[in-house]
């Protein structure tokens, strides 16, 4: 394969994360300790694609600017790999290990796999500096059970039992498992959960936590993040949920259906942050795909993560008889990386589709940051049958790709079109879909958008974050720099568009 597309460095996103070098994939140890949000995650500097991975390390202020630090986890041999795990603050040291020197929120605890050929187990590193620099366990592991595919251990603090608790994947039986422990070093089988939701190739990045409701945060719901690669409904890789209950040993599904996190291709292996302020749930995924991510154009280092998104659960109509608990996605606020306020379009509709003989331009704007990276939000008037809004973006090459909003009497369909990232380049890859649809039920007068472009990530939120929907893209010649709207019939109501710049150098 040649690659002519030089799009590393000034083609990279200002707002979503990426890696200073190498391959990155799956979000790891997401803690916040210290009014610091700790993002690590799945790194292998020394390759363009994946490997032989180790714990990267940023941390940010504000989840919007990042800054790099060196690994924090590194594998003890080039026989073993440091998998996917996550952190916890053990401030009041159930494990024994920090002395008196370590304040409590400086005490981190890295629970991890190790892969080596044929096995996996789970492991514990150390960290009394509030998560800079680890020292791994002198007993490790610290749970093994003998297999080969037994990963990504998740691990929360469980107050009414008075326990640690580990989910993790027993990926090739289709089955989480659930541990226990008083100090997070001896672990004991709790139970598994199975039998529910798509199976595809592998269960991966399983991730429990309590959720609050929509506007009152002293409900909450257990929700089970499970993420699946390959086998997706969509192709590659997936994550999926489940609402339930957890009363310490068992986790309890309400129901056996489906219930898809991101409606995107490009939305995986989700993790929440340990300890988010304020008791809110705040989450990332890794913005890619399992079916190409080792192929997409790269230079530097390959592929994004998501914008941190808040969590909360909230009813949404499905159709006009019947309602279903879901899981609510909103990307944090970007009010501060925000520019160009001034020039808001505001689009009222008046007439009808008969004043419409054929689609018509109702705003165009050539961006002025040269930052590749904008948000927009809509207002869509329900209803209408076959009626059409059409969002054309490009750089200055000319190289575009298109957002489409179809109405239907019973609904929307959002479609991508990300052809445009063959054009003018010599890459391409069978399985990266020229066109990715979501579909969202007529349930409201009008349906309310959320787009977040940011160089080859774009993120999509629709009914106030019921839907929602990530894709990449990859333009040759330059970010976007140009989009123009236009429908066949009167049902934009609200057009509001903000240009976005970074908020400080990853340094």
């Amino acid at each position: 394969m040649t690659v002519d597309v030089k799009r590393n460095e000034d083609q990279r996103p200002v707002l979503h994360f990426t890696p200073q070098k190498g391959f990155m994939n799956d979000p790891n140890g997401l803690v916040y300790s210290n009014g610091i949000w700790h993002l690590y995650y799945q790194l292998d500097d020394r390759s363009l694609v994946a490997g032989h991975p180790e714990w990267g390390h940023a941390t940010s202020n504000d989840l919007l600017s990042w800054r790099w630090h060196k690994k924090a986890i590194m594998a003890p041999s080039d026989h073993e790999a440091i998998w996917s795990g996550c952190c916890v603050v053990d401030r009041n040291n159930t494990s024994g290990q920090f002395d008196e020197s370590a304040s409590p929120d400086d005490r981190i605890v890295a629970i991890f796999t190790i892969h080596t050929q044929g096995h996996q187990t789970q492991n514990v590193a150390l960290s009394s500096d509030g998560g800079y620099t680890f020292t791994q366990y002198k007993h490790n592991p610290v749970l093994d059970i003998g297999w080969a595919h037994f990963r990504d251990p998740k691990v929360l603090w469980h107050e009414p039992s008075n326990q640690w608790v580990m989910v993790v994947a027993k990926c090739h039986q289709f089955k989480v498992g659930f541990y226990g422990s008083p100090d997070l070093i001896h672990w004991h089988h709790l139970s598994d959960f199975e039998g529910s939701g798509v199976r595809g190739y592998q269960y991966e990045m399983p991730n429990l936590v309590q959720v609050p409701w929509d506007n009152d945060s002293d409900r909450k719901r257990w929700v089970l993040f499970l993420s699946i690669g390959p086998g997706a409904p969509l192709g590659g890789s997936f994550t999926q949920y489940f609402l339930g209950d957890f009363d310490g040993t068992t986790f309890t599904s309400s129901d056996n259906y489906l219930r898809t996190a991101d409606l995107g291709k490009d939305w995986y292996a989700a993790q929440t942050w340990f300890d988010s302020p304020d008791g809110a749930v705040y989450g990332i995924g890794w913005a890619s795909n399992w079916q190409y991510c080792n192929r997409v154009p790269a230079e530097r280092y390959r592929s994004a993560m998501s914008l941190p998104r808040k969590f909360t659960v909230r009813e949404v109509s499905l159709n006009v008889a019947t309602k279903s608990l879901s899981l609510i996605s909103r990307p944090i606020d970007l009010d501060n990386a925000r520019l160009h306020t001034d020039e808001t379009a505001m689009v009222y509709t008046n007439g009808s589709a008969k004043d419409y003989p054929s689609i018509q331009v109702i705003y165009e704007r050539r961006l002025q940051s040269g930052s590749g990276a904008f948000e927009f939000k809509l207002k869509i008037r329900s209803g209408t049958p076959a009626a059409r809004v059409s969002v054309d973006i490009a750089n200055r090459s000319g190289h575009s790709i298109g957002l489409n909003f179809l109405v239907e009497v019973e609904g929307m369909f959002v479609s991508l079109d990300r052809g445009g990232t063959r054009t003018g380049s010599s890459w391409d890859h069978p399985l990266f879909d020229d066109k990715v649809c979501m579909w969202v039920p007529n349930t409201q007068s009008v349906y309310d958008v959320h787009v977040i472009l940011d160089a080859f990530v774009c993120e999509l939120f629709a009914i106030d974050g019921a839907y929602a929907f990530t894709n990449t893209f990859f333009l040759q010649g330059g970010v976007v720099s140009t989009f123009t709207v236009s429908q066949d019939a009167p049902i934009t109501e609200v057009f509001d568009v903000y240009e976005l710049c970074s908020l400080a150098p990853a340094k």
